[in-house]
């Protein structure tokens, strides 16, 4: 008995040939790829032309090459998907890319994608601050919390704003991680 495909409702951003390939064996979908860490002028034009009539869903290589091509894709779009896939989940391989990734960790990622867009924030840098997420261990936490990749305090901030995750949540999670 052949099991259906499931349906990705949107195009997802990938970096490369293999991402696709490996998406394609496990969905019914439609990719735009990066062409790894190079995103060009074409490339940016097709994904803004495709964000008009499509949910635009971001899956890329949990790397500092996926997290650059991100970083870029988050400034020309008000609004789009975010999927993320922990390094944790990449086993026995050298490189660390979705095609590498299990295809239990993938079907997890994209079914817990989190709209993200650029509104107004729903909290402060202060307010960031007094929960003391500028050290490492509760960055992970937040970050392993809404399986997003491990970044930096600048960007951990922006995400959590376009996720429109609120304080109370974050102490929440916080609070929860120390019982």
């Amino acid at each position: 008995m052949t099991r259906e495909k499931r349906i990705i409702d949107g195009i997802v951003v990938v970096e490369g040939k293999t991402d696709t390939a490996k998406l394609q064996k496990l969905f019914e979908v439609q990719t735009i790829e990066t062409g790894g860490s190079r995103l060009s002028k074409k490339t940016i034009e097709l994904i803004k032309n495709a964000a008009k009539n499509n949910k635009i869903i971001l899956l890329l290589d949990p790397d500092g090459p996926g997290e650059s091509i991100r970083r870029k894709i988050e400034q020309i779009l008000p609004g789009f998907y975010n999927v993320h896939i922990n390094k944790k989940d990449i086993k026995n391989s050298k490189k660390i890319g979705i095609a590498e990734a299990s295809d239990s960790s993938i079907i997890k990622a994209l079914s817990s994608m989190v709209y993200s867009t650029k509104n107004e924030p729903s909290f402060s840098w202060e307010d960031y601050l007094e929960l003391g997420i500028d050290s490492k261990e509760k960055r992970r936490i937040i970050c392993d919390h809404f399986n997003v990749s491990y970044v930096n305090n600048k960007q951990l901030f922006k995400r959590l704003n376009m996720m429109k995750i609120d304080i109370d949540e974050l102490k929440k999670i916080l609070d929860n991680s120390q019982n």
